[in-house]
């Protein structure tokens, strides 16, 4: 943070633009500077563009030339909760066994780099704000862009508050003589301006079906709407302080249902290939494309889908993969889940096919026997580290789910029961994966019969059963482990997975390769973690000690 809140350099709005032909195609301008840059409208958009420059950025050197490693969603979301393992070969990347069982220090590479991703954005969306409310030029332009710029900042203090607890705020640029001087706000103080940015957005944007085919991507209302009710969600699990109700979480979903802008895709299975991206179920989705590097800030690809590819085929570096208890969370109850084979593929399912070819595996280069085929690409993209396939981060039936379980919350029992139906009857409904079949390229293989009838529960058992859903259709989108932190089950479960299943002569302690345990996991990850609400635990990563140190920071508990 020291070395980068100030760091407002014109070329950070200018430079990325190239990236962003999915929208936005601005052309460069004359020579400007920080006093004049907002004058005109094209400037103003291509500070906006500069915004979503940075959700694109996964690695890379930034603006001031600090380089920022690694820094996926899934490593929080899925690799530290029971849905994933670490993945690769044991030797690689061995921090991340660290973060699941909460033995790492401030010095872990990739804490540092969330916390430098995190601040980078609000750093750019300060900027806009601090200019944009008093441009002159056209005024319904100007609040469509404090729109967005509100509602990046808000994604990007959320992306901090979620890992770290309460963090300082800037809402404006910062100047150095300010260095050293701001302290973390409260984590309810966090939630409160990010809740304020989003509502700012909300009033601002426009609906999705405003927003023409050449701005695809831009965010929307429903986005801003969605993305508060999520915010929410986990602010009432989370926050000791809380005043938040589910009644609240319940009226921002209703309105995005409601607006008609959004609607499930007919087969789960086109969700996740290409040709599909921005449909009709896409609520918020960070663009990427097809560039002429790999690096940053000339990259406009991204390096999530390489990372979880099978090192095998030199598709990728086998990381994020499915554990034993996500494959049998399919089998419960249920039977021939079509969904499974969209996050399941490797040599112990369906004989090794991918994409219609029969693919070679090594189980020393993989964490668990299987690969996440949310995560395939049909083929290795010519820059293996910048492809172009979009990632979802809210789509149209985690709405539908979050708001079957504020129903639930708010004694609207029918109508939890039926958004919870919906998407089970979408699901039943789809086919397995493309390329499913060897020798085919398509969606004509089907299971011959599923068994996934309506839920017609209620009490406890239906708040299970909407949990359950969650984790069904959501797997390996990077949801999981928060998901389990807001209900107040997270230690409970992961001990089990982690460590009771694994035991010698246990679940998963036999086979080809045990499972690793993490019998320190529990305790460790207790003791680093925050109170929150009826007694519930909330595991923090550490503060980079760089920040710790030239900010005087209160570092998180345990470290």
């Amino acid at each position: 943070m020291k070395k980068i809140i100030n760091i407002i350099i014109i070329a950070a709005f200018t430079v990325f633009l190239a990236g962003c032909d999915k929208f936005l195609d601005v052309d460069p301008q004359g020579a400007e500077n920080s006093g004049n840059f907002f004058n005109s409208k094209e400037n103003g958009i291509r500070a906006i563009v500069g915004l979503y420059d940075m959700l694109q950025l996964d690695e890379g050197a930034g603006p001031d030339g600090q380089w920022m490693g690694h820094h996926h969603d899934f490593f929080m979301g899925d690799i530290r909760s029971d849905d994933a393992e670490k993945g690769s070969n044991d030797g690689d990347y061995g921090e991340m066994w660290e973060m699941v069982e909460y033995t790492m220090t401030p010095q872990v590479g990739f804490s540092t780099n969330f916390w430098i991703h995190g601040y980078w954005g609000v750093s750019r969306a300060n900027y806009a704000l601090d200019n944009l409310p008093s441009v002159t030029w056209d005024p319904a332009v100007r609040d469509r862009l404090i729109g967005e710029a509100s509602f990046i900042r808000a994604y990007f203090y959320w992306y901090l508050v979620r890992l770290y607890g309460g963090v300082p705020l800037f809402t404006t640029s910062v100047s150095p003589s300010e260095f050293g001087n701001a302290k973390r706000a409260s984590l309810n103080e966090c939630y409160a301006l990010i809740a304020s940015d989003l509502k700012k957005a909300i009033e601002m944007l426009p609906e999705k079906s405003a927003i023409s085919a050449a701005e695809t991507g831009r965010v929307s209302k429903g986005a801003a709407r969605a993305l508060l009710a999520r915010i929410y969600m986990y602010q009432i699990g989370t926050d000791i302080q809380n005043t938040v109700t589910w009644q609240e979480v319940y009226d921002l979903t209703n309105a995005v249902i409601s607006s008609g802008e959004y609607r499930l895709v007919s087969n789960y299975a086109k969700l996740w290939e290409i040709e599909n991206e921005n449909s009709e179920e896409s609520v918020f989705e960070i663009q990427f494309g097809i560039g002429a590097s790999d690096q940053a800030p000339a990259s406009i690809g991204t390096n999530c889908y390489n990372f979880q590819g099978n090192r095998k085929d030199d598709s990728g570096w086998g990381f994020n993969n499915p554990t034993p208890d996500l494959f049998e969370a399919y089998n419960v109850e249920e039977t021939n889940d079509p969904r499974q084979s969209c996050i399941f593929y490797g040599e112990k399912y369906n004989n090794g096919i991918l994409y219609g070819v029969k693919r070679k595996y090594d189980r020393n280069e993989q964490g668990s026997d299987w690969l996440n085929r949310k995560a395939a690409l049909p083929e290795k993209p010519a820059q293996a580290k910048a492809s172009d396939r979009n990632i979802i981060i809210i789509r149209y039936a985690d709405v539908l789910l979050m708001h079957a379980e504020a129903a639930y919350h708010t004694g609207n029992i029918g109508e939890a029961q039926d958004k919870l139906n919906m998407v089970r009857e979408r699901a039943r409904n789809s086919t397995y994966c493309m390329g499913y079949a060897e020798g085919k390229m398509d969606y004509s293989a089907a299971p011959a019969s599923v068994n996934l009838p309506d839920i017609n529960v209620s009490g406890e058992q239906l708040l299970e059963a909407i949990w359950h859903e969650r984790r069904l259709e959501l797997a390996m989108e990077a949801l999981r482990f928060y998901d389990l932190v807001r209900t107040g089950r997270y230690f409970d479960v992961m001990d089990i997975e982690k460590n009771q299943k694994r035991a010698p002569g246990g679940t998963y302690g036999l086979g080809d390769k045990a499972y690793k345990q993490f019998p320190g996991l529990k305790n460790n990850g207790i003791a680093k973690s925050i109170l929150g609400p009826d007694g519930h635990r909330v595991p923090l990563m550490p503060i980079p000690q760089t920040e710790v140190q030239a900010w005087g920071l209160e570092q998180n508990p345990g470290y």
